[in-house]
């Protein structure tokens, strides 16, 4: 990456020079850091005077009708009856008719009315947190793109200048890529309508350069392409080669190659033009984003003066679609222009397809449960994904579905493993997964124990590479390293012996297996006072490596098999002891930054008590959890409610100072989340889509969720929902070349099983439905037959069902009736997709401690967060590493509680006594 930037302003993200901005007004941002949300309301602060001074040089009429005509410029169809507004949208509108009346009715200093005080405040909070997720409407950055950068780029004559300082220590030290993936698109989003120029170090550079190649290829190192002087007097093979070097990396983006053919060197198209264009499949939406991106490559100019802007293709961008694409604009070295037809042609249509599964493989599903025996030589811990290979699609199957610091139920056919003792494991340089089976609260305690601390872990996961070999990479290097595992993480059997990765390990697989001994003697045994002992180990044992993973850097998830649902639901004793199991380990796996949470919350001993460090507090902060659990069976969600019920009991059991008050320590929320209803499934459809940049529109993304709430539900409903059966779909529907559309992933369904899709048709009728959605042709009665494999009589009893369907008609082929699918499905009427979004019943949010106590109250949501009610006060000695929530209800506090002031916790020594459960001691050391 070089450090130049354009002479005169343009929009697009550009390196910031280190010479002095040339106008005193444009806008500087210093320490952003990868936490947008940290540093766009201040930007957006410091933008509001200049869009007010915008706003009043367009218009001096009245503000209601300066928005009105702003609305209309922006979102032409803002005021149509026949569109419902997206979030996007309403915020844009609300930002706009906020920022208006600001600019023409508050524009002067004289003294405010105490109503007119409060309604400017009201403004500004709008205008300063549109796009935060924090706005009128909670929107993201779509409402940052349609309101404050859509209007600069309407109004703006030349491009205003933002200029973003990166925080090098904040971005160099994030774990979670994702957090930073959503900074990196808000400046793009911004360079849309700003010249956004980005001050980087140079190591810092080479960080974005290893860790966000995308990004940076098409923002920062292709820019430099618009400043290189003009290369005069090179020969036609020089720009040849030129050309292929813009063009080359877009093999797997075929509609941006598309983009290309539709453009000339001569006559310019409008962004309108091209949305309406035919042969191409682009939403309005992304064709700018598009052309953002080839005008970065120098392939083509954009003009922008006019009211609607043009695009055409640069001479480079001419050479490359002339010596660069074939006719159907794959992409085709120059040097093969010299080679004759007789080469062997790929077995894909399109050169960019990957080739499906076989048929006849295992799925997913097949291949997991085939665990062999262990009495037969098998692994007790197996890999779920080859640690030296790059194939993550299973562990995105299972990672996908989980939402960190929660407990996740999902509901799912699942058959139970071959050896139930046996357990996967699973990770990527930021995350770990471990999925076991149900075989009883303490032999799962020991399969996980067993899976955490297993050779395959402590060889690829807990390395010394990642802990240190004085464990100094997870601890400040200015503190006491061995004092902060000890008496902050609270990490059991580590002493001064143990203060090297060697000694530490050896002592740590040897007390494995001294418990997992144990655990084959007593799994049976009737002996409750030492079961009971085990107990307290595991779960020591458990929660100190907990720790270890998190202090790490570590997403880790556990993934609990429960086979037989409906056994485990109707037998009141093993429903109970499934329940109190969670209630009992879940808490046990909590931090406050460097603090054990349950140390904090509920311990009790005097002994352990005084061997903590200090820990301040302030009332936004609450513990986090080490380690998130999806709970997945048949037909797990129906034990949500009992779930919920014994966690809150335990729950209550904070000690005693806490819960009168007089001590005060985080509170520890842990929602319980159904994964199969309409928010779980549009989350996973976002995730995916923001991982893979998959641009689904919001209207898209609607018609993906009903479409797996119906082809992946249980039969007596479309509220409902596999989510495994989700991400499956979305992958293989990626492996298509062009963007991959609802029509797409429903052929993609097509290929699971019969028994996971399409639930509410009968067997032999899902066969023929899924026949016709993969057939490239019509098919007639014989071809179906044949393809389905299924008799006749079967065919003659289910057509009538399969012609039923939406997307199903018959059409005539050489004077014979066929049977083919249509490209998209019959509209569905708006309340249809009412009744889609709404969940089936409203979740409570229980809270369990009487003082201060939040009321009680329902809430449309897909979780039942479980709250101990304490006093909060902030601070900690050590950075709390923050996973992201699935949104932001846990955050909000309750209007009638007290704040109390920040405080400092001196860990009174002396606690009366609680009577705790054999299984709550807690870790032992």
């Amino acid at each position: 990456m070089r450090t130049r930037q354009p002479a005169a302003p343009e929009r697009g993200v550009h390196l910031a020079s280190n010479k002095p901005a040339e106008s005193t007004d444009r806008l500087v941002c210093s320490g952003v850091t990868p936490r947008r949300t940290e540093w766009l309301p201040e930007l957006l602060s410091e933008l509001r005077p200049r869009t007010e001074a915008t706003i009043r040089n367009y218009s001096r009429t009245d503000s209601w009708r300066t928005s009105t005509a702003l609305c209309s410029r922006l979102h032409p169809d803002w005021n149509t009856l026949d569109d419902a507004w997206t979030d996007d949208v309403a915020e844009a509108v609300a930002y706009t008719h906020a920022i208006t009346t600001l600019a023409t009715t508050y524009d002067t200093t004289e003294e405010r009315s105490r109503y007119h005080q409060h309604r400017h405040a009201d403004l500004v909070d709008t205008v300063e947190s549109i796009g935060t997720g924090r706005g009128p409407v909670n929107a993201g950055l779509g409402a940052l793109a349609k309101g404050p950068v859509a209007l600069h780029r309407e109004l703006d004559r030349e491009p205003r200048v933002i200029t973003l300082l990166l925080d090098g220590a904040a971005w160099t030290s994030l774990e979670d890529r994702r957090t930073g993936v959503r900074a990196l698109a808000t400046i793009a989003v911004l360079a849309h309508g700003f010249c956004v120029r980005v001050g980087v170090s140079p190591a810092l550079q080479r960080h974005l350069m290893t860790r966000y190649p995308q990004w940076t290829e098409a923002h920062l190192d292709l820019t430099v392409s618009r400043d290189r002087s003009p290369t005069t007097g090179h020969h036609q093979p020089r720009r040849v080669d030129d050309a292929w070097a813009a063009i080359c990396d877009l093999d797997t983006e075929p509609t941006k190659r598309h983009l290309l053919g539709c453009l000339t060197d001569e006559d310019a198209r409008s962004y309108t033009d091209l949305t309406n264009e035919p042969t191409l499949d682009i939403a309005e939406g992304t064709i700018s984003r598009y052309v953002l991106d080839l005008e970065a490559r120098d392939l083509v100019t954009v003009d922008r003066r006019g009211q609607q802007n043009t695009v055409q293709l640069t001479e480079l961008g001419t050479t490359a679609v002339t010596a660069c694409l074939d006719d159907t604009e794959a992409l085709i070295h120059p040097d093969q222009c010299q080679l004759d037809g007789r080469l062997t042609g790929t077995p894909q249509r399109f050169t960019s397809t990957v080739s499906p599964r076989r048929a006849g493989g295992p799925t997913t599903e097949e291949w997991i449960t085939a665990t062999g025996k262990t009495d037969d030589d098998a692994e007790y811990v197996q890999w779920l994904t080859d640690p030296n290979a790059n194939s993550p699609i299973r562990h995105q199957r299972f990672a996908t579905v989980a939402v960190d610091d929660s407990i996740t139920l999902v509901d799912d056919p699942l058959d139970a493993f071959e050896d139930g003792r046996v357990a996967y494991l699973s990770h990527t340089d930021t995350e770990t997964l471990v999925i076991c089976q149900w075989g009883g609260p303490l032999a799962t305690l020991g399969r996980l124990a067993s899976a955490l601390l297993s050779e395959n872990a402590l060889n690829h996961i807990l390395t010394p590479a990642r802990l240190g070999q004085q464990f100094e990479n997870i601890t400040d290097s200015s503190e006491d390293t061995p004092r902060i595992i000890q008496r902050g993480h609270q990490v059991g059997w580590f002493s001064e012996d143990e203060a090297t990765y060697q000694a530490w390990r050896d002592r740590i697989t040897t007390v494995r297996d001294q418990l997992l001994a144990r655990l084959a003697e007593l799994t049976n045994s009737d002996d409750t006072a030492a079961r009971s002992d085990l107990f307290a180990d595991l779960h020591g044992l458990v929660a100190s490596v907990t720790q270890l993973y998190q202090a790490a850097g570590l997403d880790l998830t556990t993934t609990l098999r429960v086979p037989d649902t409906a056994a485990l639901a109707r037998n009141h004793k093993t429903r109970a002891d499934f329940c109190a199991f969670l209630a009992k380990t879940v808490p046990k796996q909590s931090v406050f930054g460097i603090h054990s949470g349950y140390r904090l919350l509920f311990e009790d001993r005097p002994a352990k008590l005084r061997r903590r460090l200090p820990y301040d507090v302030d009332p936004t902060d609450r513990l986090d959890l080490t380690m998130s659990w999806v709970i997945a069976g048949p037909t797990i969600t129906e034990l949500h409610e009992a779930i919920t019920t014994t966690l809150e009991q335990e729950l209550a059991t904070v000690r005693e100072a806490i819960a009168e008050g007089t001590e005060d320590a985080p509170p520890l929320s842990i929602p319980v989340r159904d994964a199969t209803t309409y928010p779980a499934i549009r989350r996973v459809i976002d995730e995916i889509a923001m991982t893979h940049d998959v641009q689904w529109t919001p209207r898209e993304r609607q018609q993906l969720v009903r479409l797996c709430l119906r082809s992946f539900g249980p039969a007596d409903t479309t509220r409902r929902a596999c989510p495994y059966d989700v991400v499956e779909s979305l992958q293989q529907a990626r492996n298509e070349p062009h963007h991959p559309t609802p029509a797409d992933v429903e052929r993609a369904a097509a290929t699971l099983p019969p028994e996971r899709f399409r639930p509410d048709l009968a067997p032999t009728a899902t066969k023929l439905y899924a026949t016709l959605l993969r057939a490239d042709k019509p098919l007639g009665r014989s071809e179906l037959l044949e393809r389905a494999d299924i008799s006749a009589s079967s065919y003659d009893r289910r057509l009538r069902d399969v012609r039923a369907l939406d997307r199903v008609c018959a059409v005539q082929v050489d004077g014979h009736r066929r049977w083919t699918t249509r490209a998209t499905r019959v509209q569905q009427s708006a309340a249809t997709l009412e009744t889609h979004q709404q969940p089936p019943t409203p979740d409570q949010v229980v809270t369990s401690h009487a003082t201060g106590q939040m009321p009680t109250h329902s809430a449309c949501a897909e979780s039942k967060p479980v709250t101990t009610t304490h006093s909060m006060i902030r601070n900690s000695t050590h950075h709390c590493r923050r996973r992201h929530p699935l949104g932001d209800h846990l955050d909000r506090q309750p209007l009638d509680h007290p704040q109390p002031t920040t405080m400092r916790s001196d860990h009174p020594t002396e606690q009366a006594s609680l009577p705790l459960h054999s299984n709550q001691r807690g870790e032992r050391q």
